[in-house]
């Protein structure tokens, strides 16, 4: 069986999920175990292989070392400008180039770790801040006084009541059309009485929701001046980090003017170093060609010395050759005179 990588094997479940070949749910369980780099049970695993035809290489999860974390403490303590980025971004390569710190500035990145600290508590304290809005006060219900129907009365009552003392003397006995009259009436004294009792309630109902209206309005009035002075305790903080922003750009300005400055005196330092060694290499040459020349004119020296000593031994002996034949010339000649004397 041929071995695949985490990555392919997550392709193909997919494939598997999307053309609904097996238990998606067991699958997409399966895909998202494999790219948190966590083990199967083997039943998953059994299951996985003979679905792809191929067996899954785990990822190999590198930890995170000492270096690492303190590479990704120096990158927030930069993102948030939390001290003099010139030195951090020296402390950052100093560290991903894998080499020791100094001890200055390992006792710098420990302030600026526990600054970074500091910072990181006060904004989980500020998230954790907000105003405290008052509890929603349940309306008082106002007890009123509910209408309720009266109850049935005698005729002999209705009709001491609704007729007058004056009439009741007039009138020495009711007529059955009479008596219909009063009922009549009675009932629409009762209904009547009852719509009034019902209007008593609507109103009521409606003073009841004008109050609750006027208690959503002081509600609503108090988180206005809730969220008012928090905005302005807001616009307050966001002024101060403005504030400190503008001085740390301040800073970053003047570090990078040093920064260029120091990278111009090293460009000059780099171009005088390089005229220094053409120089160099210029007297080197010089020298050479000196010594070359001295060399040769000392062999030419030596040179005309031998020819001139030579010249002067082959003067001298052809000098002693014609004294030789001179000496010998005058002796002939004194011969020959002291023959022709005696002849």
């Amino acid at each position: 069986m041929s071995q695949i990588s985490t990555a392919d094997a997550v392709l193909r479940i997919k494939k598997l999920i999307d053309n609904h070949q097996g238990d998606p749910g067991r699958l997409q369980y399966i895909s998202e175990a494999l790219q948190k780099g966590k083990k199967l049970f083997r039943s998953d695993q059994i299951y996985i292989e003979k679905k792809i035809s191929a067996t899954v290489l785990p990822i190999q999860i590198k930890k995170p070392t000492e270096a690492d974390k303190q590479i990704k403490t120096v990158k927030k303590i930069l993102a948030l400008n939390l001290g003099d980025a010139g030195r951090l971004q020296h402390i950052l390569k100093t560290l991903e180039r894998k080499r020791t710190l100094y001890h200055s500035d390992n006792l710098y990145l420990d302030s600026k770790t526990q600054q970074l600290q500091e910072f990181i508590e006060g904004k989980k304290l500020k998230q954790s801040f907000r105003p405290k809005i008052p509890q929603r006060q349940t309306p008082e219900i106002i007890e009123r006084p509910v209408f309720r129907p009266k109850p049935e009365v005698k005729f002999e009552e209705i009709e001491q009541a609704i007729i007058p003392e004056e009439i009741t003397e007039e009138i020495p006995s009711a007529e059955p059309t009479q008596s219909s009259e009063l009922v009549d009436q009675m009932e629409e004294t009762s209904k009547v009485d009852l719509e009034i009792g019902q209007e008593r309630e609507k109103i009521a109902q409606l003073q009841q929701q004008q109050q609750e209206n006027k208690i959503k309005r002081d509600e609503l009035s108090q988180l206005i001046a809730y969220r008012q002075e928090y905005e302005q305790k807001l616009n307050l903080e966001k002024e101060r980090l403005q504030k400190e922003i503008r001085i740390e750009q301040e800073k970053v300005k003047e570090k990078d003017k040093q920064v260029e400055e120091l990278i111009k005196n090293q460009a000059k330092l780099i171009q005088s170093k390089a005229e220094r060694e053409v120089l160099i290499e210029k007297i080197k040459t010089d020298k050479e060609n000196s010594e070359k020349e001295l060399r040769e004119a000392q062999e030419e020296l030596e040179l005309l010395k031998e020819q001139y000593e030579d010249l002067q031994n082959k003067t001298k002996l052809k000098k002693q050759i014609l004294d030789d034949q001179i000496k010998d010339t005058k002796e002939k000649i004194g011969k020959l005179k002291e023959d022709s004397e005696e002849n």
